[in-house]
């Protein structure tokens, strides 16, 4: 039997956010989180890819699948991918546009050597328990999270505070630092207000960012990037500049790393404010 690697005594994790060959290669990625990590190494560069040919017209599409996923295929024994959308999107795939995405996947998919040969895209399938009864009913009642929070539904939100539902731990981290500048250190007469998942639209595109903060009489947008988002740069930087065009003030990103250290979480978040107040 070959020899598991080992961890030296007392090492630690490396902080910067890892690059996807890293993921993929490590010997402590499961076979899960590979998966995972080359359907959005795939995605990422997709969209790159179309963000030089001055695309935007399928970049903007790229930027509305909701999840990617790698599966294999038993009758045709290949890994397919997998572009999940949400069912008031999928109009806009239409032939055309999926055959320019399939070229730019496998233009990708070429050069990364995944052994991914096939790409469908599908509508997003929401996780229901047998109580799906019971939690359609409190979705469709006034007892329910406010905010609109479409990736939570229809099944129960895990991380819920103050009648919000979040979709992970971190995002709901970000809400309760927020959440105490607004009541703790900021002025009555000058503080913030917070909307977490606030489901909107800008021209060609319906989008959830994380967090819509007004403040001073701007609104911005924080967005909580994971720590694999470096081949997604074009996709985040071309949402980044719709969301300008549309109004929002300053847009910000919140490294996942600093979610884990409140102090450093603090600073992050008044560097934002500070940047948001200041904006012209």
């Amino acid at each position: 039997m070959a020899e598991q690697p080992t961890r030296e005594e007392g090492s630690s994790t490396p902080q910067h956010a890892r690059t996807y060959e890293e993921i993929i290669n490590d010997p402590w990625t499961t076979g899960e989180e590979k998966q995972r990590a080359m359907a959005d190494s795939l995605l990422g560069h997709m969209a790159a890819l179309l963000f030089q040919r001055g695309d935007s017209a399928h970049l903007n599409l790229l930027l509305r699948v909701r999840t990617a996923v790698i599966e294999y295929d038993g009758d045709s024994q290949t890994n397919d991918l997998w572009l999940e959308i949400d069912p008031g999107d999928e109009a806009a795939f239409t032939s055309e546009a999926r055959e320019r995405l399939t070229d730019a996947f496998e233009r990708v998919s070429n050069r990364l050597g995944y052994g991914v040969t096939w790409i469908g895209f599908r509508e997003t399938l929401p996780q229901v328990g047998p109580d799906w009864r019971q939690r359609l009913q409190e979705m469709m009642s006034a007892d329910r999270p406010t905010n609109q929070a479409r990736r939570t539904m229809p099944e129960k939100p895990q991380w819920v505070l103050d009648r919000l539902a979040f979709t992970n731990a971190g995002e709901r981290r970000v809400y309760q630092a927020l959440k105490y500048m607004q009541e703790k250190e900021l002025p009555s007469e000058e503080t913030i207000s917070i909307f977490p998942l606030p489901n909107g639209r800008v021209p060609g595109h319906t989008w959830e960012p994380d967090l819509l903060v007004t403040y001073r009489g701007r609104a911005g947008v924080l967005e909580i990037d994971g720590p694999n988002h470096r081949a997604r740069r074009a996709m985040d930087t071309t949402r980044d500049h719709l969301l300008r065009d549309a109004g929002i003030a300053y847009v910000d990103r919140i490294p996942v790393e600093a979610i884990e250290n409140p102090q450093e979480l603090s600073t992050t978040l008044k560097r934002f404010l500070r940047r948001l107040s200041e904006y012209r």
